[in-house]
């Protein structure tokens, strides 16, 4: 179960990162206030996750397609422990990541500042 709800979270997200690569806006400061109860460097590291499970999803997918019941089952498996690793290597646990994935989804606003910050050109 908590394998199938992080899947569901991780594919979620991929539909924002189009959105926040198509756009861009201002740079905001590093320190700015939590926007939607999140910290910009929980959103830095919701952005370098969610790149990374992209990256994932775009090479396991096509290998998912074509497969059997019980090969697919495991290739699913093996990019789910992937994603997983790659969202905590980001220094999210998997139950966070996808926290901010949901209220990314639901708020335009945090969504937008989701894009400014990952579009902020880092501080001199």
């Amino acid at each position: 179960m908590r394998t199938s709800i992080l899947a569901a979270g991780l594919f979620a997200a991929l539909a924002c990162a189009s959105i926040a690569q198509a756009q861009t806006p201002a740079p905001a400061p590093a320190a700015a206030p939590a926007v939607g109860g999140f910290t910009d460097d929980e959103l830095k590291a919701f952005g370098g996750a969610m790149t990374e499970v992209s990256k994932l999803n775009a090479e396991y997918s096509p290998k998912m397609v074509g497969a059997d019941g019980p090969t697919k089952v495991a290739v699913q498996k093996e990019m789910i422990a992937k994603m997983g690793a790659a969202v905590q290597a980001s220094g999210l646990t998997p139950q966070k990541y996808n926290e901010i994935s949901a209220a990314v989804q639901k708020d335009p606003a945090l969504r937008q500042h989701l894009t400014e910050v990952l579009n902020a050109q880092p501080a001199a």
